[in-house]
């Protein structure tokens, strides 16, 4: 239906059939600028819908809650009703990117972390049970049903985010690590792997985020057993983490003089342990890059564990990492 009147209709046409034409019109066009407002608002409304995306992580959220217990996740139950897992990826994959770059550090960081975790639990479930693989571990280095299993699980599988692609490794090596510089997520990314964290059982959003991962940490060292303190024995078991990532925990500013002064071992030091004093300074000597590390477990550890932590009557040690499944039994 027209929607104006033509002004050659009003100058070769009498006033009669010109006003009929008008009065038709005007009949008309409330319908008619109805009909096009209406179409505008749904489809503002469906583009609106469309480009939101819940900061609560709610349906994975509800996987977790479901199928993770004491960190552990029943693979098995999970594979047979995927949907809200499946569901939860399709949200990541909608996002807006011109959505994204409006949002806070906090909810950028609990969206990488969450999506980390749950394209790691759909890698399992793709490939549930997992079989040794000869292509991913052709010396038969890892358990049978490790993830390290899945060939290329974390450099040459993608998940869809924005609308774009990504690996495991981008997720975590560029994204966590360089671009949002957060070295807490060591604690909370879980490579299905015993060896890991445990998974939390509640998906993580951003009101709330920082003492998460202030808690993580502790976690980590206390809840998880991660780190042992062993100081009956003079020994400090630290995770392969803290060897592999090292250069994300630098030495913090607030450690005692102990991690910030003390001078370094030079040479091959076995396991990274501790060789003794410097004679010079009656400081510990510490091999490259564990100052750090320490560094950042005297920040969490409780005052006993302190007190032993900035004291020299200890040497550290690296634990074997368990790469069996973490899978309920």
């Amino acid at each position: 239906m027209p929607v104006y009147v033509s002004k050659s209709n009003l100058c070769n046409t009498s006033f009669g059939i010109a006003g009929g034409q008008i009065m038709r019109h005007i009949r008309w066009v409330p319908i008619s600028l109805a009909a096009i407002l209406l179409v505008m608002v749904g489809a503002g409304s469906s583009r609106s819908e469309a480009e939101t995306f819940d900061q609560n992580h709610t349906l994975l959220d509800q996987v977790l809650r479901n199928y993770v217990e004491a960190g552990r996740v029943n693979y098995r139950v999970l594979k047979a009703s995927p949907t809200g897992l499946n569901r939860y990826l399709e949200t990541l994959a909608a996002i807006d990117p011109r959505d994204y770059e409006r949002w806070t550090r906090q909810q950028k960081l609990a969206l990488w972390i969450n999506a980390y975790n749950a394209c790691t639990i759909k890698a399992i479930l793709d490939h549930y049970p997992i079989q040794p693989s000869w292509l991913a571990d052709p010396l038969g280095h890892y358990p049978p049903d490790s993830i390290r299993q899945i060939p290329g699980v974390w450099d040459k599988l993608t998940w869809r985010v924005m609308g774009r692609d990504f690996t495991l490794d981008h997720i975590e090596h560029v994204i966590l690590r360089k671009q949002l510089a957060e070295p807490r997520v060591h604690f909370v990314l879980v490579c299905a792997s015993l060896g890991c964290p445990l998974l939390e059982s509640r998906a993580f959003e951003a009101p709330g985020l920082e003492k998460r991962l202030d808690q993580a940490a502790i976690n980590y060292i206390y809840r998880d057993h991660k780190v042992q303190i062993d100081r009956e024995n003079g020994i400090v078991r630290l995770p392969r983490i803290f060897e592999w990532f090292a250069e994300d925990f630098p030495v913090r500013d607030d450690a005692p003089a102990i991690f910030r002064n003390a001078p370094r071992a030079t040479g091959y030091v076995k396991h990274s342990e501790l060789t003794g004093k410097d004679e010079s300074t009656g400081l510990m000597l510490l091999p490259k890059d564990v100052a750090g590390p320490l560094s950042w477990i005297y920040h969490y550890a409780n005052e006993q564990d302190r007190t032993f932590l900035a004291s020299t009557n200890y040497r550290v040690v690296y634990l074997y990492y368990d790469w069996s499944l973490n899978e309920q039994r």
